[in-house]
């Protein structure tokens, strides 16, 4: 059979408190669950596989149903967050227009979390939820061979399957996956804004978290790592493509000192010369992983902060300390690797705006490089959400009406017990606006500008988060 996996357009995404320069970013990134499950079909199957990233194009729906039209595939798979409803549902309405086109399927965050409802979409056959390689493996099997999909584990495609958590497929082997195939992707228009303005890519060596944040929905099911050996090798693989920046993607890359150590070890013996990322605790830090970190090539560390106070950690779960979090950037401010704290406005401990100004200032004095700012929005499943209704500040129904019906007019729900929409915006825009416009960050930031591409890119991004 012949399969397009699909990252569909951003044309309808879900109102959010996210600046448009964070979002922006996101679409600059390589889809990697369409990758791996791109890469897994066509090393262990004879099906045709492609992928069409709608969001790097920045195509519009006439020119998705072209593409389609013109590779004909058999099965459309589209990988759905919950932002991005509207526009999967586009796409799967696209979809079924297309003559070649016998089967749709979905997967990704959103599957994961609502599959039932998903699968109940107009136009879908199938949702996958999990791991895809295998169950899409499976899935495209039983349709080439004329069957009707049914108890295929990881797959909701009948009335009768149903989603215990104990049918949902996780692989414990991620050394058995194949490298990624980079070359099913135009992997030379990806970037980082952040970044040197070198060739980039992103890698995942991990998946699942076992934290409990109260705001996050990240699957906890059986953490599981790849070997640092693994890991190398994917590394040379990009490396081998030009690629010279890498980003690794893990929720949470430093679940263990140890597995860090490692793997910086590895990559120093191999000699491997690139930039990297990563997305990091600040509990468990300390000089020396940092300085092996820095000898192996991290350029790097973005931080979850969330909060500046005490109140605001201990509701949100992070499991630190502000006096932690202040030695954890003071560290790689000593040690020459640079640093991202995100944080959130509008949680339920901020009650007055002197309470979201001492977050803002809290962004100013620990002195990251680059700071993301955005309102806390609550999605379903997580249990900020669950303490929501049950305090009556959110409401269930309109996810549920929105979930059976797409429709771009829907805004999701934020904590407005304090604040409202309006001025829980204005303060953002303020965040924004006291960090950037410091002649410390400005001068610091000029100075490190590389090359023409990389003072465009920054420029563009400074523009939108500046002027909202």
């Amino acid at each position: 059979m012949r399969l397009m996996l699909v990252r569909a357009p951003a044309k309808h995404t879900v109102e959010s408190e996210v600046p448009e320069a964070v979002a922006a970013e996101n679409q600059s990134y390589p889809p990697l669950a369409l990758l791996a499950c791109a890469t897994h079909i066509k090393a262990n199957t004879d099906h045709e596989v492609c992928i069409l990233d709608a969001q790097l194009e920045n195509l519009d729906y006439e020119e998705v149903e072209r593409r389609m039209t013109e590779w004909k595939p058999d099965v459309v798979g589209v990988t759905v967050y919950t932002v991005g409803l509207v526009d999967c549902h586009r796409t799967v309405e696209i979809a079924r227009r297309v003559k070649s086109v016998k089967h749709v399927v979905l997967g990704g965050p959103h599957i994961n979390d609502f599959p039932m409802e998903s699968v109940g979409l107009a136009g879908v056959d199938a949702v996958v939820k999990g791991e895809g390689q295998k169950p899409l493996e499976l899935l495209l099997d039983c349709w080439e061979r004329g069957e009707v999909a049914k108890g295929i584990p990881g797959v909701v495609a009948h009335p009768d399957d149903t989603v215990p958590e104990s049918d949902t497929y996780y692989s414990n082997g991620l050394d058995d996956y194949p490298i990624p195939d980079l070359d099913l992707i135009e992997y030379e228009k990806y970037y980082d804004v952040m970044g040197k303005g070198g060739v980039f890519t992103t890698l995942i060596t991990s998946r699942g978290c076992p934290y409990r944040c109260t705001f996050c929905n990240t699957p906890r099911h059986r953490y599981r790592v790849m070997s640092p050996e693994r890991v190398c090798e994917e590394i040379e693989n990009a490396l081998a493509k030009g690629i010279s920046e890498i980003y690794f993607v893990d929720d949470t890359f430093n679940i263990t000192n140890k597995r860090v150590e490692e793997l910086c070890d590895e990559i120093i013996r191999r000699g491997l010369d690139f930039s990297w990322t990563v997305r990091f605790r600040v509990k468990g830090m300390n000089r020396q992983l940092l300085e092996k970190m820095k000898a192996a090539g991290c350029q790097r560390i973005q931080f979850g902060v969330e909060q500046g106070t005490e109140e605001g950690l201990l509701l949100l779960r992070k499991d630190v300390t502000v006096a932690e979090i202040h030695n954890a950037f003071a560290l790689c401010r000593d040690i020459g690797i640079n640093t991202v704290a995100y944080f959130m406005i509008g949680t339920p401990v901020e009650r007055t705006v002197a309470d979201v100004m001492q977050t803002i200032q809290y962004s100013i004095d620990l002195d990251p490089d680059f700071v993301m700012f955005n309102i806390l929005t609550p999605f379903p499943g997580t249990v900020i959400y669950d303490q929501g209704m049950e305090s009556g500040v959110l409401d269930i129904t309109p996810w549920q009406e929105f979930m059976a019906q797409p429709n771009e007019g829907f805004k999701a729900q934020i904590w407005e017990e304090h604040f409202s929409r309006a001025e829980l915006r204005d303060m953002l825009d303020l965040a924004y606006k006291r960090f950037y416009w410091r002649p410390k960050f400005v001068a610091r930031n000029v100075f490190q500008i590389r090359s023409p591409v990389d003072l465009m890119r920054k420029a563009k991004a400074g523009v939108r988060l500046l002027t909202g």
